[in-house]
């Protein structure tokens, strides 16, 4: 047990130095200041089954500041009133709405929704987003200064995640803690390397030009994480993108309970972990023996092992504390909660896995998706 606490303190330390300063070198987007631009700008809205928050994100994207923003809403199969309140906006010279009635095989309708989005607009730049999320007026104004400040093509925005409860609270941080040294977000930022970028749902600006050459969302049709796949891409790909937090520019409630958040997870949990069997089981151990024992060691153990084990459990509140003020606005004694969000999120990937072999595949608003048209890679 000593070696391994000495493994763990030794793989923290290095985790925290990285994050400390991976995460010092992303942005805040209310530092960034506008400057004047008129070019195109096409902004894509996803919506499905929406009717409770899609007339205010619709609403905070009318009152942009930027001059020349096209908007297109793309009401993907809704069963609620969703298509009967876009249309509301449909006489609007800069708005175009689209109802998708029909998928296609190989296709996740969310990414079905975006590309028809995409075959309609006329800018030379497009955004990809959500119909939840509540836009400050100079979000996109700032959003493309940064763009043409950096000389990039592509910018992603971490939104504020707005939640109710102390537990989802912890859970979300959690989640972030997790994502930050696993996917370490940061290396989007890093114009020397070609590997890692990111890519946030929420909001991704990118030129059409750039969006084409890396194969539009045909490329990653039947991904539940076409968002960080898309960055990926545009990384991989050796083109300049940046990565800002939007905590004051862009919110959006991701989830209004625990209990939606664990089952919201069943449709990118196992995607994440390629639908490797392999890979979840040391996903689950991993989560256990890095996160977990080190604070019933601390309990259980005596010397050196006791102290070791400590040092574990600081360095991951260090880690905890450092990726929950960056990226979110939690107050910072939500960290405390750790050991149970380690837990619970534990049980959430372990559910995920099960669920999605049990039943053959994922459900996702509405639709379910066979696991074996999620492995492929391309409709045909």
């Amino acid at each position: 047990m000593l070696i391994l606490m000495i493994i763990l303190a030794i793989f923290w330390m290095v985790a925290l130095f990285d994050a400390y300063i991976g995460l010092s070198r992303i942005p805040r987007l209310e530092t960034i200041s506008s400057k004047p631009s008129n070019e195109k700008i096409s902004l894509i809205m996803a919506a499905k089954n929406e009717q409770d928050t899609i007339e205010k994100s619709i609403t905070s994207l009318i009152r942009q500041t930027y001059p020349n923003l096209e908007l297109i809403i793309v009401n993907d199969r809704s069963t609620d009133d969703t298509g009967l309140i876009a249309n509301l906006y449909a006489t609007y010279e800069n708005v175009k709405v689209h109802h998708v009635e029909t998928l296609p095989d190989h296709w996740l309708g969310k990414n079905h929704a975006l590309y028809q989005g995409y075959t309609l607009a006329t800018g030379d730049y497009l955004i990809f987003t959500d119909a939840d999320i509540e836009y400050q007026p100079d979000m996109i104004e700032k959003t493309f200064s940064l763009l043409l400040q950096e000389k990039a093509s592509y910018v992603t925005v971490a939104p504020d995640l707005k939640a109710k409860g102390i537990l989802l609270k912890g859970f979300i941080a959690y989640f972030l803690f997790g994502f930050g040294f696993f996917k370490r977000p940061w290396t989007a930022n890093n114009d020397t390397s070609n590997k890692g970028g990111m890519g946030v749902g929420a909001f991704q600006l990118l030129s059409k030009q750039v969006y084409e050459l890396v194969g539009t969302h045909k490329a990653m049709a039947n991904r539940p994480d076409d968002d960080l796949y898309l960055g990926q891409q545009v990384k991989q790909n050796g083109h300049k993108q940046r990565l800002v937090t939007g905590l004051e520019h862009l919110k959006i409630e991701w989830y209004p309970t625990l209990r939606n958040a664990i089952k919201g997870l069943e449709k990118n949990t196992f995607a994440g972990l390629h639908y490797s069997w392999l890979l979840a089981i040391f996903a689950i151990t991993g989560t256990l023996i890095s996160q977990v024992l080190p604070f019933i060691v601390f309990f259980i153990s005596d010397g050196l092992t006791k102290w070791l084990s400590l040092l574990v459990v600081v360095l991951i509140y260090a880690l905890h504390s450092l990726t929950t003020e960056k990226l979110t606005t939690y107050s910072l004694p939500i960290v405390l909660l750790f050991p149970f969000e380690a837990l619970v999120f534990t049980f959430t990937i372990t559910r995920a896995v099960l669920l999605t072999y049990y039943r053959g595949g994922i459900t996702w608003r509405g639709t379910f998706y066979p696991l074996s048209s999620l492995k492929k890679q391309k409709p045909k």
